[in-house]
């Protein structure tokens, strides 16, 4: 007569010894897994060390570039505001000038003394304001 329990047990124990192998197996699956994972963040931490120091380098560079270019804005403004005082100061000295000529001509037509309107008081005017030119 058949023994069913027995051949029941038998394969109950051929299921749990295949079971724990299949566990044994995942598990080492597991464990390569996890160790290739950490080697392979380490080699791209090493292969990438270059690229972002590269990169650093590039955003130095630009900063540098960037910093370079408002310093020459600073100098082009700085210039170019000296050029338009200068302008400005010769723009004035010439419309002084000009003022001054008018004034000259209108007191020679009128055949008036031509005195420097600015300086009354000056001792020297009184030289070219007397009434004889005898000596």
């Amino acid at each position: 007569m058949a023994n069913y329990s027995f051949e029941i047990e038998q394969l109950a124990a051929e299921t749990r010894r295949r079971s724990a192998m299949l566990l044994d197996e995942l598990d080492a699956v597991h464990r390569r897994t996890a160790d290739k994972g950490r080697e392979l963040a380490e080699r791209s931490a090493r292969e990438l060390i270059p690229f972002w120091e590269e990169k650093v380098r590039e955003a130095e560079a630009a900063a540098d570039e960037a910093e370079q270019a408002r310093a020459e804005a600073e100098e082009r403004e700085r210039a170019e505001a000296e050029e338009r005082m200068e302008r400005e100061r010769q723009e004035a000295e010439a419309r002084e000038q000009r003022e001054a000529i008018a004034r000259s001509i209108a007191a020679r037509k009128s055949k008036d003394v031509v005195t420097p309107i600015d300086e009354d008081d000056d001792p020297e005017s009184e030289y070219y304001r007397r009434k004889s030119w005898l000596i």
